[in-house]
């Protein structure tokens, strides 16, 4: 009698083990459903490849430019754009020199350009640099308030008034049109993401996000609005209060939206000290304003899109050593891969199965660009 007992106590609990070791697989499925004509693709929190395809990214630094102590063309004073061309030679945008200095695959420097001013050609306060078709360099200065464009030997080949419009970040695609965000200042904060033709005429806007200009409060963190070109003239964007990036075709229609679970990353009393003596300095926020900080971080920083199609996230996660983590998602929007950089590298460009990061100040307070070559296993 008693072993007849058993049995419905065993078919539990055997039933209570297999539901269990079921479920992280479950958990790490990716999901992909069409909703409203647009294809969402919904990842775990842990990466979930597909069969067969690598899982893990290695790292390994291979170069570094700037840390040539006494020799001016390898010395940087405000590193503000990194961009790298089919052939591997770097370009480098110093905002604080007003110049760019191109060096060739093996770091060996090839020429510098630029001149501070107003006049013609001249650049007065560059924030942004992309290669453009042709191989052209484009700068975006908003001092001047003008997209200036450049030969590779430094020459000035035209400059575009950029009239009412004020951009934080101007992408150019391969037919020459310009991707944009802009700033539109008014009783209400939007910034909005843009195309426009070779001579900015709009095109199309893609995407926008209004917020209400609140006087006298100061926010320590406040969420962030990418966008960033393919190779295929697709456009990605997103806006990090919440884990969606959107995948944009040339002609302005979403065709993805890519979601993923995440756990927040809590903002801890240590944490926000520390932003407001980095917002404020030591004599803290001004008298008469509210400071306000959320509970967690977003869900993400920034993202970039690297040649072969992955989109890269940087995330407020970090590993044991506190360097941040990265989320690798592929062509199709699948959550792959995840890898960890050191807080002070920037990652700018994925290119040619290589990787180029942005130093403000390494550790001995020098501006530098490395590059890690990459394994996919």
């Amino acid at each position: 009698m008693k072993k007849y007992l058993l049995m419905p106590y065993v078919f539990v609990t055997g039933f209570i083990f297999l539901f269990i070791s079921l479920c992280p697989l479950q958990a790490d499925e990716v999901k992909i459903k069409i909703e409203n004509g647009i294809q969402v693709v919904y990842n775990p929190k842990n990466p979930a490849p597909l069969p067969g395809t690598p899982k893990e990214l290695i790292l390994k630094q291979d170069l570094c430019i700037g840390d040539e102590e006494g020799i001016e063309d390898f010395i940087f004073s405000q590193i503000r754009s990194v961009q790298v061309d089919e052939e591997e030679n770097i370009y480098v945008l110093d905002s604080k020199e007003v110049c760019v200095k191109i060096f060739d695959r093996n770091g060996k420097h090839i020429r510098t350009f630029g001149e501070k001013g107003q006049g013609p050609g001249e650049i007065q306060s560059p924030s942004r640099m992309y290669l453009a078709p042709g191989k052209e360099i484009m700068i975006y200065d908003g001092a001047n308030n003008r997209l200036s464009f450049y030969s590779w030997d430094g020459k000035c080949l035209r400059e575009i008034p950029t009239g009412k419009y004020r951009f934080s970040r101007a992408i150019p695609d391969s037919e020459g049109n310009i991707i944009t965000q802009t700033l539109v200042l008014g009783e209400r904060f939007v910034d909005e993401i843009k195309k426009f033709d070779s001579n900015l005429n709009p095109i199309v806007t893609i995407g926008a996000i209004e917020e209400e200009l609140t006087p006298y409060v100061l926010n320590l963190v406040t969420p962030t609005l990418n966008v960033r070109v393919m190779k295929n003239d697709n456009i990605v964007w997103g806006y990090s209060l919440k884990y969606e990036i959107f995948v944009v075709n040339p002609e302005g229609k979403t065709i993805r939206k890519i979601v993923k679970d995440y756990d927040p990353v809590k903002i801890s009393e240590e944490e926000k000290e520390k932003l407001i003596k980095e917002s404020f300095g030591e004599q803290g926020a001004p008298s008469g304003y509210k400071i306000e900080c959320p509970k967690s971080y977003y869900p993400y920083y920034f993202f970039i899109c690297g040649d072969e199609g992955r989109i890269y996230v940087r995330t407020y996660e970090r590993d044991k050593e506190g360097n941040f983590y990265y989320d690798v998602f592929d062509s199709e929007g699948r959550y792959v891969a995840r890898f960890s950089l050191p807080e002070i590298d920037f990652l700018y460009v994925v290119k040619k199965n290589k990787m180029y990061t942005m130093v403000w100040e390494d550790e001995k307070g020098i501006p530098v660009v490395k590059r890690y070559s990459m394994e996919w296993k």
